[in-house]
């Protein structure tokens, strides 16, 4: 699983597009094609702009076809209907479904 960190506040929005296309691209490359995103969750009050604007662009992509589907860390829990519908939910590694990490985003590609 390929894992990169994006939750700088001070990168543009540019940057961070840039950057998550690159990562996308890398991922498809891998075996198992899932990427982990660091996205903060905003744990100094309310929610991280960073992490709102990736969701914009993956659901921008899933809508494309650029990626299959992505899944939040606060998702990433067997009973959880996200998680059972995750595309590629059998890749994800049980360390990371023991950690219930809100401050990830799993992105199969």
């Amino acid at each position: 699983m390929r894992t990169c960190d994006l939750h700088n506040d001070k990168q543009s929005y540019e940057r961070v597009k840039y950057d998550l296309a690159n990562e996308i691209r890398f991922a498809k490359r891998e075996a198992d094609k899932l990427l982990c995103i660091i996205s903060g969750y905003g744990s100094t009050g309310g929610s991280h702009k960073i992490k709102n604007y990736l969701i914009e662009l993956l659901d921008e992509y899933k809508v494309k076809n650029t990626i299959k589907d992505y899944i939040l860390g606060d998702d990433i829990d067997i009973f959880n209907v996200k998680y059972q519908s995750f595309i590629g939910r059998e890749k994800i590694p049980e360390s990371i479904k023991k950690s219930h990490n809100k401050g990830i985003i799993l992105v199969s590609v």
